[in-house]
């Protein structure tokens, strides 16, 4: 089963409704960062023109954890979580590299193990961790 079928198991298995919309905004998220803008614009190429839908769909997908809404740079960003082998929907790090604007994502368990484990967590139970790196390319040093 590909990654998109298990989202769509997910939505039947819960007996709620997957519409050819939400369908087509699994899809355009696969593997991919993009804004609300962005998603507008692959969804109007797909037919999908009403707003209104666009947003209820992303909010539907949130609530259920099966999208993550992200900010860097002062802009926000939609990732599928549910499945992802890269990270869950709760705890992730999302590198930006400010040259090529590229979204990279990386799991590492261990700094969120550090994390949680610090003295001013010691009486909050955590909802979520979200890390986020802006960075660019390291210059050559003149030697």
């Amino acid at each position: 089963m590909d990654l998109k079928d298990r989202y769509y198991s997910k939505i039947r298995s819960q007996k709620l409704r997957l519409t050819k919309s939400r369908q087509a905004m699994i899809e355009i998220l696969e593997d991919k960062h993009l804004t609300f803008k962005e998603i507008q614009k692959a969804l109007s190429n797909r037919g999908f023109y009403n707003v209104s839908t666009i947003y209820n769909n992303l909010e539907f997908l949130m609530e259920n954890k099966m999208v993550v809404e992200i900010y860097i740079n002062n802009v926000k960003y939609y990732d599928l979580a549910m499945d992802n082998p890269k990270h869950s929907a709760d705890s992730h790090i999302h590198i930006l590299n400010r040259e090529t604007n590229e979204i990279t994502e990386i799991l590492s368990p261990d700094i969120f193990d550090y994390i949680t484990k610090h003295v001013a967590f010691k009486d909050l139970d955590l909802d979520y961790i979200r890390i986020i790196i802006s960075a660019s390319k390291k210059k050559k040093q003149d030697i």
